[in-house]
């Protein structure tokens, strides 16, 4: 098999309303999620809903790696110089 290259994003700048949409926009998930559940009276799509936002929170908070503008421009150059 051949070995594909791990794709990685780097942001740069990202304001405080962009944290603060991503952050509502996955609390509006969850929330919906388990509404869904509530409306239909149904105790196993309220458990689903939060099975499958507990994954996303989490997915979220590990996607999440800070980095200073010199550690972001040291990585880009690593990256260039193994391509």
């Amino acid at each position: 098999m051949s070995d594909k290259p791990k794709t990685e994003i780097i942001i740069l700048h990202e304001t405080v309303l962009q944290s603060y949409l991503i952050d509502t926009s996955t609390f509006i998930l969850f929330l919906a999620l388990i509404g869904i559940g509530v409306y239909l009276d149904s105790t196993a799509m309220q458990w689903i809903g939060a099975i499958i936002g507990f994954f996303t929170i989490a997915g979220r908070a590990s996607r999440k790696r800070r980095m200073s503008f010199d550690e972001a421009r040291k990585r880009i150059d690593e990256l260039e110089a193994s391509v």
